[in-house]
Parts: structure tokens; sequence; C-alpha cells
């Protein structure tokens, strides 16, 4: 949840903040959930003042109200494709929007290459943006640039593509909920600006969440209550983005192995990062390794989907693709 802080209102200054969290006001919600009255005398503000901060606030985070049919219209005319054929089928048409999709799989197994894909296929068309956060530096434009050339795309569309991608090196959760706020506030600039063309479909892909994740868990002891607020920030944000963005996310784990009797998930594997990041992806895919280049994609979670139905793909230059 977003802490408050100045960024939020000018009213909101560090003193203020540090009065408000002695009396359990931490987040916007704490803010605009207590009772004015009660605001007033914890901060000496005005009762005017107080309505009018929630007002921003409101404004500035809360969500824009849809019927079904508008949702609707939204998710069939943004369904973004994989363009791995047969993993196209078993997602019903590919990846849709304002949903969170996570990509497991052991190390060596293809995650960041079907990242490449889709993200290649996302980026070559005029309607298409993909935003790359890259906390491994492991991001390789000769390699995306591979995967288009053996795709057979002209060398226009490969350079439009590049520039329909933005790559950013992360360090830290910090930087990377920094990052995810900034483009947010970047989309909705965008939607807000009437003369902007068609808006784009979104594409963002965090590769990986372990490397920055696993960081902060180092360190739980130091500071357990930083590292949930931290947590739940990094959750809210995709959720935002997701929702009020259209956008489609997709985040790279790791996998554990444990050798638990009566385990159902397949080959006794568990999705890195625990219960807490467990329930947060609506759509979980897990890639293995078969032999050679081959793999296997597993619909691991998805609650419109059978679970555990797959698909068999190959690793080559033009990324991956059905066998």
């Amino acid at each position: 949840m977003v802490r408050l802080n100045a960024n939020i209102h000018p009213s909101l200054s560090e003193m203020m903040t540090e009065n408000l969290r002695r009396r359990n006001v931490v987040t916007v919600v704490d803010f605009v959930s207590t009772d004015p009255i009660k605001l007033t005398n914890f901060t000496g503000l005005s009762h005017a003042d107080i309505l009018q901060i929630k007002g921003h606030i409101l404004k500035k985070f809360s969500g824009v109200k849809k019927n079904a049919m508008q949702l609707l219209a939204i998710e069939r005319s943004h369904v973004i494709p994989t363009s791995v054929t047969c993993l196209d089928e078993l997602l019903k048409g590919g990846l849709h929007p304002e949903q969170l999709c996570e990509l497991c799989g052991p190390s060596s197994s293809g995650k960041t290459q079907l990242c490449f894909t889709i993200a290649a296929s996302v980026a070559s068309r005029s309607d298409g943006a993909v935003w790359y956060f890259d906390t491994k530096r492991d991001f390789s434009r000769l390699r995306y640039e591979e995967i288009m050339k053996a795709r057979n795309f002209s060398q226009k569309v490969i350079e439009d593509a590049l520039c329909n991608t933005k790559v950013c090196r992360i360090n830290s959760s910090h930087e990377l909920i920094r990052a995810l706020r900034q483009l947010v506030t970047f989309c909705k600039q965008k939607q807000n600006d009437t003369s902007s063309e068609r808006r784009k479909d979104l594409l963002v892909i965090i590769d990986s969440l372990p490397a920055v994740i696993f960081m902060v868990t180092r360190n739980m002891q130091q500071n357990d209550l930083e590292t949930i607020y931290e947590l739940d920030d990094l959750v809210e944000v995709c959720r935002f983005l997701a929702r009020e963005c259209q956008a489609v996310i997709i985040t790279v784990n790791s996998v554990t192995q444990w050798n638990s009797p009566g385990q159902t998930k397949p080959d006794n594997i568990t999705p890195a990062l625990g219960k807490y990041w467990s329930r947060i992806p609506a759509i979980r895919l897990l890639i293995t390794k078969q032999y050679g280049e081959t793999r296997k994609i597993t619909i691991w979670k998805n609650l419109r989907l059978k679970e555990y139905s797959f698909c068999t793909v190959t690793i080559s230059s033009i990324g991956i693709t059905s066998q």
C-alpha cells in the first residue's frame, strides 16, 4: 500500500507524516478512511484542508469505474498474442489485459528467451509498446535483434521495434517500485492527452523478481515492517498498472524443488518468493527442459483455464516456437 509522503500532497511533510504514523495513519488508505475530525486534531489542519487532501488522494489513486460491456470490449480488443502458436491456443488467444502473468522455471530453462519472443512480437507492431525491467543485467540487444531478423522482419520494422522497447536496468526493489510508479504516471498522462494517437497495447516484463526480492528478504530480520511495506508497495503498483493502464505484466520467477510426500504440483517443484507472492499472479506458467532445445510449457495456475495443460516448444534462432 502507498505510504503517505510529500510527493502525494505538499501538506504531507515529513514532520506531518511522522506525526500521523505515531497514530497508525501510515498509508493513503489509512488517511482516507480516518475520520476528518480526528485528522484535524492530529495535524492541526483545517477541516476543509483535510477534505481537500482526501479528494486529491482519491483522484490520484482510486480506480476508474467501468461497466461489464466496457471491460469485455477492452479484453477482446487488447489481447496480446505470445506469437507461440500452441501457447496462444492454451491461453485462448494470448495474454489478456489487466492481468499479471508469471513465468516460472529452473535456471537456463528458457524463461528469458520466451520473454524476448513475446516482447519482439509486441514491439514490432505499430500499436505495441514494451517496457523491459532487467534486474539481472543480462538483456541482450543482439539476441533480441536476432530473433526479429530470423522472423524476416524488415529493417524498418526492427528499428521501430527497438524504439518501442524501453529497457530499464534495475538494481533494487526500491528502484523497481519507483520505476513502475513513473510508468503509471506516464501512462496516465498519455490517456489524458486527447491529441495523442490511439493507445498502444502495453506489455511490461520484469526479468526477474527474485533478483531484487531475495535481496530484500536477506535483510528481513533487520527491518521486518519495512520489508512488508515494500512488498505491499510492489503488489499495489503492479495491480494499479495492470488495471488503470490495461497493461499485461509478465514477471519472471525461479522455482525450488522439495521432496514432500503428496505434492500435487508438477515434478514436486514450487515457485520461489514463498506464499506471500503465490496468490498475486492471475496466470502462472511453468517452463521446463525436456531434451536438447525442447521445452515444456505448463499452465500451472489459471482460474479460467484447465491447470496442468501443456504444450511443447523449441528454442531456436527465432526464439521460442511450437514444435
